[in-house]
Formats: structure tokens, C-alpha cells, sequence
């Protein structure tokens, strides 16, 4: 029985450990309960098998441990997690000069809340908006466009 706790504890410390590198990184918090719950198991086989019996537990673990961050590297389980693909050209608010100039009308698509989506010239621009939240579907106008930034009101 005594066996069958510390395999439990160890496994599940693990398992938790495990999530934290391979599924869910920068919490923390799963890797620290693992890591609580594996010292709790060592402190059982320490209690339980002697320091002879403690010793084997931390080395067996450790080496299946290694074995099992080998092999999740190794069989292309984090090349299936990462990302890949980059944005390019996903830079906002790049057009040619003369698109639009303040004092242009145009539509807001999405809730302009100190941001959101409108369109200009049948082209979708993120605005800013100064002071006010601005519906969806509410006309607005250009008021200001410093460094591409686009500051919008509602129509007056």
C-alpha cells in the first residue's frame, strides 16, 4: 500500500509538472503543486523505506522523468504545441497617402470604446476614439490623424 501512495503522489506531481512545460507554461501554478505533491511522495519513501529505499525513489524518478521530457521533445509533441506561422504585414493602419483626411465620414464597425474597427472608403481602419464610446453602426469623422493614428467622433 505504502508503494502504491508514493507511485500515486509521484506520478501525479509529475503528470502536473508535465502540463506546466508541455501544455500550459508561464502559470506556475501547476508546476508548484507538482513539484509540492512529488516532495510529499519522497518524503513517504523516505518515511517508509529508509534513506536506502528514499534514495532509489528520487533516482528511478528521476531517470523516468528525464526519459519522459526526452521523449516528449523528441516526438514533435512541442513542434505541435508552437506556433508556427508569423503575421506578416500586420501592421494597422497602413495605406497610401490621400485615402482619407480628416473631416472624412465613414461608419464604425465595432464598438469604439478608446478603440475599435471603422470603415473609411470601403477600408477598415483601427481608430481611437478621445472621450466618447461609439456604437457599432454609428456614423462618425475624422478628426485628427497623427502618426496614423486615427482619432474619431460621432457625426455631428
Amino acid at each position: 500500500m505504502e508503494l502504491f501512495i508514493v507511485i500515486s503522489l509521484l506520478t501525479i506531481g509529475w503528470l502536473l509538472v508535465f502540463l506546466e512545460i508541455f501544455f500550459i507554461p508561464g502559470i506556475t501554478v501547476f508546476g508548484i503543486v507538482g513539484v509540492a505533491v512529488m516532495i510529499a511522495g519522497y518524503y513517504y519513501a523516505f518515511t517508509n523505506y529508509g534513506n536506502s529505499g528514499g534514495y532509489q525513489t528520487i533516482g528511478i524518478s528521476a531517470l523516468l522523468m528525464l526519459a519522459s521530457l526526452v521523449l516528449g521533445f523528441k516526438s514533435g509533441l512541442w513542434n505541435k504545441l508552437s506556433l508556427k506561422e508569423s503575421l506578416k504585414n500586420s501592421r494597422t493602419n497602413e495605406w497610401e497617402e490621400g485615402i482619407i483626411k480628416v473631416g472624412d465620414y465613414g461608419m464604425a464597425i465595432s464598438k469604439i470604446a478608446l478603440s475599435g474597427t471603422a470603415r473609411f472608403n470601403e477600408i477598415n481602419f483601427e481608430v481611437n476614439s478621445e472621450s466618447e464610446f461609439i456604437s457599432p453602426n454609428t456614423a462618425i469623422e475624422i478628426i485628427k490623424i497623427e502618426n496614423r493614428k486615427i482619432i474619431v467622433q460621432t457625426k455631428k
